[in-house]
């Protein structure tokens, strides 16, 4: 619990200074440029998908095993993912031209420049970080992701404040490249931005290149040529590569919909859906927070007797916390958007209860795929992936039919919904004794439906009605899992007292 804390700190100190600049990006930014910003990230969360090769999750599993040494299995990853990469950075700078034709950027070929190198860094910092993680440095982590924000905050408040607002130097003739050695210029670089966004850009490299040297010292410590296994190196590949797929199938789930948007309706309309999308995410910092702390302890406690047992709790508990963050920020979105989006962005504000209870099935969906990690079966992720990609695609292609951005939002939610109601089942087939419980399952699908109920009748109501109903909800849910919570607290106290 004590470690959950600490790299909640480490994920959420960063996630709130980002939400403090997303107002401040649709405040100074056009919704165009806002949907430009959105889309060069979601286009590179692809590709990182694609380059991790599900080496994360591969590391952990391999790890757990005891079979193999800690040293040899951290190198052989790095490594592998430093090949990979490597051989990315080399062959997309040499195909840039192409690349920016194809993505419809030739008038921001720089900004392709960049995220090069960002997704370069990013990808080869995956390991170190993980190892931070497997060796319980729950500080270090925290103050390496916390110098990174800080550092990409700084920069970009110096450039948003340094230079004018719209670039001085730069003209659409930035479609012809100069030759790349011009880019080593950072004032080149910079002056060569044709809009604001490329600031944040520019910025995020500079942090990116921050956490590897930051982590750089484990890389040296920790790897050796001569602790490479090429027989190792095989097996983790192909343990993670049915894992790269089900993470492609998530990015895609993802980001689909804001790549389309930006190319089926406008740049206005994507801008405004994507930040309202970020305001949904606001879920995503609960699991990823969550995640942090318990998914290595998940795989050591896979060979315990209670692991079962375990797992049930952990995931009942995630439930019912999210349930409750859930019903606190959706309940009352409309009372404090205006303090986190500019008001030209609140068009469509109705996507965020839809999207952040996909987020919860979601989380829903990580904690329960650990059954088909434990039993080296990652390739059931990548169907039940494939299928939630496949129901994202159908409703994408509704709203190709039917131009309005409420179907891709209602095609996160099914997606992630789908995805879980598979695993659940499959689950309940393989691991009778976990699933037997069904008490808990109603429990939890009736708190679900009061939840969502209460989220839209709250939105519809005063301030005092809506007060009184989120308050019930949580003396409701209180003294019917009170044990549940004093369990927690006394196994808490248990921890830090040890």
């Amino acid at each position: 619990m004590i470690q959950t804390i600490v790299y909640s700190i480490g994920t959420i100190f960063p996630k709130i200074i980002n939400y403090a600049f997303l107002k401040f990006f649709t405040k100074y930014l056009k919704r165009e440029e806002f949907s430009l910003y959105s889309d060069m990230y979601a286009l590179s969360f692809l590709v990182i998908a694609f380059l991790s090769f599900g080496l994360e999750n591969t590391y952990f599993r391999f790890l757990s095993k005891k079979t193999y040494n800690k040293k040899v299995v951290f190198s052989t990853g790095v490594i592998v993912q430093l090949f990979i990469i490597s051989f990315f950075l080399i062959i997309s700078v040499n195909s840039i031209k192409y690349l920016v034709s194809i993505a419809g950027y030739k008038n921001h070929s720089e900004y392709f420049f960049l995220f090069f190198f960002i997704i370069f860094f990013d990808t080869l910092c995956i390991l170190p970080m993980a190892w931070l993680r497997v060796n319980e440095k729950a500080i270090k982590y925290t103050i390496i992701n916390i110098v990174n924000i800080l550092i990409q905050s700084i920069f970009i408040i110096y450039m948003f404040t340094s230079y004018n607002s719209t670039t001085t130097n730069a003209t659409n003739s930035n479609s012809n490249i100069p030759l790349i050695k011009s880019y080593f210029s950072i004032f080149e670089l910079v002056n060569s931005f044709t809009d604001k966004t490329g600031y944040i850009f520019f910025a995020n490299m500079i942090s990116s290149l921050t956490n590897f040297f930051l982590v750089f010292p484990i890389l040296l410590k920790e790897v050796s040529l001569k602790k490479f296994s090429k027989i190792l190196a095989q097996k983790m590949l192909c343990y993670g590569i049915p894992i790269m797929f089900g993470t492609i199938a998530f990015s895609l789930n993802e980001n689909l919909d804001k790549i389309l948007i930006k190319r089926w309706l406008s740049d206005e309309m994507n801008g405004s859906y994507s930040a309202c999308y970020k305001i949904a995410s606001f879920m995503s910092l609960y699991i990823r927070a969550f995640r942090l702390g318990i998914e290595p302890f998940f795989f050591k406690k896979s060979e315990d007797s209670d692991a079962r047992h375990y797992y049930e709790e952990i995931t009942y508990i995630f439930v019912i916390i999210g349930l409750i963050f859930y019903v606190l920020i959706c309940g009352n979105i409309s009372m404090f958007l205006g303090f986190l989006i500019d008001k030209k962005y609140h068009v469509a504000i109705s996507i965020i209860p839809i999207i952040m209870m996909g987020y919860l099935f979601l989380g829903i969906y990580i904690n329960l795929s650990i059954f088909y990690k434990i039993i080296d079966k990652p390739i059931i992720g990548t169907y039940i992936s494939l299928i939630g990609v496949l129901i994202t695609i159908l409703f994408n292609g509704i709203f190709l039919l039917i131009p309005s951005f409420m179907i891709p939002a209602w095609g996160t939610l099914t997606s992630y919904g789908s995805m879980v109601l598979v695993l659940y089942f499959w689950s309940k087939k393989k691991f009778t004794k976990f699933c037997s419980r069904d008490k808990k399952t109603w429990k939890i699908i009736v708190y679900l439906l009061i939840a969502f109920f209460l989220v839209i009748v709250s939105n519809k109501n005063k301030i005092e009605i809506r007060i009184f109903l989120q308050f019930l909800y949580l003396i409701i849910v209180s003294f019917l899992e009170r044990k549940l919570f004093t369990r927690l607290v006394r196994k808490s106290k248990k921890e830090y007292l040890n």
